[in-house]
């Protein structure tokens, strides 16, 4: 009896600090890709369908995120810089997000030629964040289409002159303010990636937001990740 009394308390332990894991988070990344610079590498990219998508953002995720690296809630020896895969029994259920699907094609689709459809990109962006997120499926998915409506990032660098080109050059500097323009002022981090000319091009935006899913704020961590002074945008 004792075994058994000391298991299930091992269980019951491990699984509220998952419960705290899904809500202990200090901001949301809200990560959005360019597709011309998905598509621009060595890799490519897949139209699923054979359609292919508009010049335009897309979301990659809604990301909880810590401030700071702490030890695993669930394994201490191990630090974590966000949570991840909290439940791993809440798997995506497509009629929680009915009605919705339009857009989220639209909006959050996949390139990858290792997906076959988007649903299987949204499974595993819920399974491994939006679990953590504090959020029913419906209210996770409609957050993340919300924020980017909201946003606009392309019509926010057309408007600042950042137009794609595959022979222009732009600032580092000039397209972080293009992007805070579009935020209301809240500090980005941008991340680029090497063409397969081995060029440095703007590949994706992540814009930070409070735990409550809608406010906008300063991203707390490096302003860039694997840009230089000047990249590319290149067209799609």
């Amino acid at each position: 009896m004792a075994l058994n009394h000391h298991s299930s308390l091992a269980v019951l332990l491990l699984a509220l600090a998952a419960a705290c894991a899904a809500t202990d988070f200090d901001f949301f990344y809200l990560v959005q890709q360019w597709p011309g610079s998905y598509c621009d590498t060595e890799a490519g990219c897949c139209f699923p369908g054979d359609e292919k998508p508009a010049a335009d953002f897309g979301i990659h995720g809604l990301w909880p995120n810590y401030a700071a690296c702490r030890p695993d809630a669930a394994t201490p020896n191990r630090t974590s810089c966000w949570p991840d895969f909290c439940n791993a029994t809440d798997t995506l259920n497509l009629s929680l997000i009915k009605g919705m699907e339009a857009d989220l094609r639209r909006s959050w689709g996949t390139l990858s030629c290792k997906s076959k459809d988007a649903t299987d990109f949204w499974s595993h962006e819920w399974s491994r964040h939006g679990t953590c997120s504090g959020m029913g499926q419906h209210a996770y998915f409609r957050s993340a289409l919300d924020l980017k409506a909201r946003l606009d990032l392309t019509g926010a660098l057309l408007d600042a002159g950042i137009v794609p080109s595959d022979e222009a050059e732009y600032c580092l500097g000039r397209v972080r303010a293009a992007v805070a323009a579009a935020t209301g002022g809240a500090a980005p981090m941008l991340e680029c990636n090497r063409s397969a000319r081995n060029e440095t091009q703007l590949y994706q935006v992540y814009v930070c937001v409070d735990p409550d899913g809608r406010t906008l704020v300063h991203c707390p961590l490096p302003a860039q990740r694997g840009c230089t002074d000047m990249i590319k945008f290149p067209p799609f």
